[in-house]
């Protein structure tokens, strides 16, 4: 990983290159001057004090993929975090509470939230190995707030607590322990009453809304598995740097990884087949507070007995996982395996299976 030093000197456009771009832009300006005086502007961050009036200042800037990036200055191994991108973070219930009405499920504040400030502080300290300033709700659970936004939605064994345009709180579950035995995403959906008191996250009791029974969240790791153990926020911001940016490519052409560094290249989508499909869930983990989350099912429409095939890109990678793994993953048999990876077709459910056996191995 290079330093901030190290990255400035890599810089591919100088100051002047970029002001002159800037100005050859101006030219293009459709607008009235008087009111917009600039189309390709440099931000008023990059001056001193973020006053255009004064000179230029060093940022540096970190950034994991398209929206999630932070900017923040340096001095004797100390950082500042200057601005944040909240991509990514902005569905969680903020750990500790501010001075707006940042919770008010009916607006939004324009202001960075100060934990995801904190955040980033704590990121880019350990990156580049500063010294470690950890935030005091790094070890509470990570919480999204939802609404029940009309008395239809979580009809079936809805709690007695939450009423209809009611808030309850929805822990995120660790995938790998999260659940009580015998219980995963697909037969468990925990929820709990709203507590706006943080420090009461961490002992909350909550119902499974497909069963209707009760259950106690605990932060330690239950070894019987009969308790709830959601993830920290500590957890959720030690994955936040290793996402993938599927939008585009790796500077060898290959598909993104977690460690893809340098200047990444256009992605080319290949249309095969278009499938009508409902919501995507997991897209949603992003965006915020919508009951419907608590489906993890996408819903396909039309036939589900086509055939389908793995994109030519993907298969050369999982060819380098090897057979063998990726049956043990995908609890399918070195025939199917091989049919995905030749490019023959194979029925969606399969897919589906072999994909699902795949994220194990990255998890």
């Amino acid at each position: 990983m290079l330093t901030p030093a190290a990255t400035a000197s890599r810089s591919p456009l100088s100051l002047d290159q970029v002001e002159a771009i800037a100005k050859q832009f101006n030219k293009l300006n459709p607008y009235d001057p008087n009111h917009v005086r600039e189309i390709l502007k440099i931000e008023e961050i990059n001056h001193v004090d973020s006053d255009p009036r004064k000179p230029y200042r060093q940022l540096f800037g970190y950034a994991v993929s398209a929206k999630r990036y932070t900017l923040f200055t340096e001095s004797n191994k100390n950082v500042s975090i200057e601005k944040a991108s909240g991509h990514g973070l902005g569905y969680l219930l903020g750990p500790k509470e501010r001075n707006t009405d940042e919770d008010d499920a009916d607006g939004e504040s324009q202001e960075t939230p100060e934990w995801v400030l904190e955040a980033w502080e704590y990121l880019i300290r350990k990156e580049f190995q500063y010294q470690a300033k950890k935030p005091d709700w790094l070890k509470l659970p990570a919480m999204m707030r939802m609404v029940m936004t009309s008395p239809n939605v979580l009809k079936n064994r809805r709690p007695d607590w939450l009423a209809p345009y009611n808030f309850f709180l929805f822990p995120i579950l660790s995938n790998s322990e999260g659940y009580p035995a015998g219980f995963d995403r697909t037969n468990f959906q925990f929820i709990t009453p709203s507590e706006i008191d943080r420090k009461k996250w961490s002992r909350l009791k909550g119902i499974n809304l497909l069963d209707g029974r009760t259950y106690q969240i605990s932060m330690v790791p239950d070894p019987k598995q009969r308790e709830v153990f959601p993830d920290s926020f500590q957890i959720i911001l030690n994955q936040y740097l290793g996402k993938t940016e599927f939008k585009s490519i790796a500077p060898d052409g290959r598909a993104c990884k977690p460690e893809t560094e340098g200047l990444l290249g256009r992605a080319a989508i290949v249309a095969r087949q278009l499938i009508p499909v409902g919501k995507e869930t997991d897209r949603h983990w992003e965006q915020g507070g919508d009951p419907c989350m608590l489906d993890p099912k996408i819903q396909m429409h039309g036939s589900s007995g086509e055939l389908v095939v793995a994109d030519s890109l993907e298969r050369k990678e999982w060819a380098k996982i090897g057979f063998r793994r990726l049956m043990r993953a995908t609890n399918l048999t070195q025939k199917t395996v091989r049919s995905i990876l030749t490019g023959k077709g194979v029925r969606r459910q399969t897919m589906a299976m072999f994909r699902t056996g795949l994220d194990s191995l990255r998890a």
